[in-house]
């Protein structure tokens, strides 16, 4: 793989992941036709390659590596498995008192005496 056709692969998977995490239409899509879902960002694979949707690994870090051999080598195994990482919600946490009382506007409190623009 030349180093242009990894990056047209990386931005096409980059945007189909984002696009999975966004939209629920389109994340029902890449279930029900994921050969098809793939031709819509411009990566097709010949008819007798087996394609196999993996969401959501268990402890595991997406390796954007493995995804991009598995696409290379996809026609001489006949397999392509593409890797969907889950979107992780945020986690929400409360901040304690000293935390919140360290951030101001996203200023150090030692800055809130006044409005920024006569602090020079």
């Amino acid at each position: 793989m030349t180093p242009v056709d990894r990056a047209v692969f990386v931005a096409a998977y980059s945007r189909l992941v984002a696009d999975v995490w966004a939209d629920p239409v389109r994340e029902r899509a890449l279930e029900s036709d994921p050969r098809e879902f793939l031709a819509g960002y411009g990566l097709h694979l010949p008819e007798d390659v087996q394609v196999r949707v993996v969401r959501d690994v268990a402890d595991a870090d997406p390796d954007l590596q493995v995804q991009v051999e598995s696409w290379e080598l996809a026609e001489s195994t006949g397999a392509f498995v593409l890797f969907v990482p889950s979107l992780l919600p945020v986690a929400e946490t409360e901040l304690a008192e000293d935390e919140l009382d360290s951030v101001v506007a996203g200023l150090d409190s030692s800055c809130a005496c006044c409005c920024p623009c006569c602090c020079t």
